[in-house]
């Protein structure tokens, strides 16, 4: 009887894996001298490719859909994060067992997608994050200050999150079933990238990493200053920090200002006992070190004790 029911399992499961399908998702706002091609190539190697136009002004709606993808559109310019979240939301609800992302701007080559899909499947992985840096070679067209400013943002994101990756704000990725149901975007912006990397680790998602190419030669990919874009960025990550990981970002700093207090305070004492002087500057700045400090710690503690508030709710 085990061994029919096991049977029945498998029968079932390669039933469930047939009837989900490759999905190719694709959030743009503006580009339509790009996304054709894009899309064309991409569907060479999914099921069906997804279009998130985030409030277009210019043809990206017609060039895509002329090129025979699904488009859902939003009135107005939401953000990248909002447009992820669509992208997550569409394979929720259309039984898409795998999703790769991409850029719609032509940086992104369609052709790495079948290696993404088979690093899901090979590693078991539930994300497959597309790295500009696993290759020394792959980087070289990067601009320096690039690398620079994506290795500042790797390492707050780790600390966020606690996940170390090479490539952290790399949009070309691919998620399986699970991960699309575990993963919630509430970052509407270009932070969700970063949001999304604390989450894999919460849910305890495994993550693996393959290498790519992205291409700098093509002029206005970026509806956003890179340096607004960068410090936008690091931001988001701050606040993850601040809800994820109170005690590090505002108990350690209170911590830190009490032992400064206290510094304070015994040099005032140092020097009353050595000349009887009572210095009312060393006096303020004591206090003002200690009652910061212990704010500081205070809420720490409190927020650390709300985050696992929400986080047992949400595990019901």
């Amino acid at each position: 009887m085990d061994g029919k029911k096991t049977v029945s399992r498998l029968y079932l499961l390669g039933m469930d894996q047939k009837e989900l399908k490759t999905l190719a998702a694709i959030p743009c706002f503006n580009e339509e001298l790009t996304i054709g091609s894009v899309v064309l190539k991409a569907r060479k190697h999914v099921d069906e490719v997804l279009v998130i136009d985030d409030g277009s002004t210019d043809t990206t709606v017609e060039v895509a859909t002329e090129a025979g993808a699904t488009v859902v559109s939003h009135e107005v310019n939401n953000g990248y994060g909002a447009a992820i979240r669509s992208c997550f939301n569409y394979a929720k609800e259309h039984d898409v067992g795998t999703m790769i992302i991409l850029d719609g701007d032509g940086q992104h080559d369609p052709s790495y997608i079948p290696e993404f899909i088979n690093a899901l499947r090979t590693a078991e992985a539930d994300v497959v994050i597309g790295s500009r840096f696993l290759e020394k070679n792959n980087n070289n067209t990067i601009p320096k200050w690039r690398v620079v400013g994506m290795k500042v943002l790797d390492v707050s994101t780790r600390l966020a999150g606690n996940i170390k990756t090479t490539d952290s704000q790399s949009g070309y990725r691919a998620y399986s079933r699970r991960a699309i149901e575990k993963i919630q975007i509430t970052n509407p912006d270009m932070g969700a990238g970063s949001e999304i990397l604390t989450q894999i680790k919460e849910n305890n998602l495994k993550v693996v990493e393959i290498p790519i190419i992205v291409r700098y030669d093509i002029e206005n990919t970026s509806s956003k200053n890179p340096v607004t874009h960068g410090f936008g960025v690091l931001n988001s990550i701050f606040r993850l920090i601040t809800e994820k990981k109170p005690l590090l970002f505002m108990g350690v700093p209170g911590f830190v200002f009490i032992l400064i207090g206290f510094y304070f305070g015994l040099t005032l004492l140092r020097l009353y006992n050595q000349s009887g002087y009572f210095s009312m500057p060393l006096t303020m700045l004591a206090g003002f070190f200690v009652l910061f400090g212990a704010l500081g710690v205070f809420l720490g503690l409190m927020l650390k004790a709300i985050s696992r508030l929400i986080s047992r709710n949400r595990e019901k």
